[in-house]
């Protein structure tokens, strides 16, 4: 049994923290206004925020294009000096020379999970077999592309939303340490044990920081060609939701299968070395298409 504590407004936090930019301003807004994403009743100062800041993004937005046509279509204006491309590949050299390969990431993941990836695809997967006869296949799968959106710029003592759950905690509770250095790198990656026989498997999202290991959500999934589902399979429930003991054996399950604070660190440090290799490659292929 687990009790239902989340508050409309920590759902809602979590939506004003996506108002950075034009489009997540607009998203968020219309996140509220539609009443998704579990908020069932956003505060009307969460309401009167994400409007603000959504007229002032479009506003910014129409200002940008304004002087993005000027600077694109205005015949007499000063040019640069450098094409698009020599800039690309200025670029390029410089990543280029700056690289330094990671120690760890070069290592390779901590045995015995192999590594899979390929050049210019931003997925990474490592893979291992566990258990008697090798009953099982660990996969664990993290992509190494920054993602524009996710940049948590905003404070939420600025919005007036820390108000505390039914428990006591506030929405910062939420994350098990993960955030106590505002500098801290945090990667989502995602595990998926399933039994060999291709009968079921668990799907666990994961985050990390390079030694903590958090979970937020494990799925289930089994295939019963007897008696398939019709419809949508129940997903699980909000991890946090479940009973602390059920949660701490569902760490010890994971750790068993390798996904402990060796594996952790390789993460973080894959990560930036595949996304710093796969963004000299961008570098390089952009400056090409373009060249022609």
């Amino acid at each position: 049994m687990f009790a239902r504590t989340r508050t409309a407004a920590a759902a809602a936090g979590a939506l004003v923290r996506a108002v950075r930019s034009p489009l997540g301003a607009e998203r968020a807004f219309g996140a509220l206004a539609g009443r998704r994403a579990g908020v069932e009743c956003a505060s009307s100062s969460v309401m009167r925020f994400c409007a603000r800041e959504y007229s002032s993004a479009v506003r910014a937005r129409m200002v940008g294009w304004a002087h993005a046509s000027r600077r694109g279509f205005a015949s007499d204006g000063v040019k640069s000096e450098r094409t698009l491309t020599e800039a690309l590949l200025e670029e390029h050299a410089h990543e280029s020379a700056a690289y330094e390969p990671s120690e760890t990431a070069t290592a390779g993941p901590p045995a015995p999970f192999e590594l899979h990836e390929t050049k210019g695809d931003a997925e990474v997967t490592l893979t291992r077999k566990f258990g008697d006869n090798d009953a099982e296949e660990v996969t664990v799968t993290f992509i190494a592309q920054e993602d524009p959106y996710e940049e948590d710029d905003f404070d939420d003592e600025d919005f007036d939303i820390d108000a505390e759950a039914e428990d006591g905690t506030t929405e910062d509770d939420d994350v098990d340490g993960l955030n106590d250095d505002e500098d801290a790198i945090t990667i989502s990656f995602n595990v998926v044990v399933s039994k060999t026989d291709g009968s079921a498997y668990l799907d666990f999202d994961c985050l990390t920081d390079g030694e903590i290991i958090e979970i937020r959500h494990v799925g289930f999934e089994a295939f019963d060609e007897v008696n398939p589902v019709i419809g949508t399979t129940y997903s699980g429930p909000n991890f946090e939701d479940l009973e602390e003991s059920v949660q701490d054996k569902f760490h010890d399950y994971l750790e068993e299968r390798g996904i402990n604070a060796d594996l952790a660190n390789y993460i973080i440090e894959a990560h930036l070395d595949k996304e710093q290799r796969e963004y000299t490659l961008w570098l390089e292929r952009v400056a090409h298409f373009v060249k022609k």
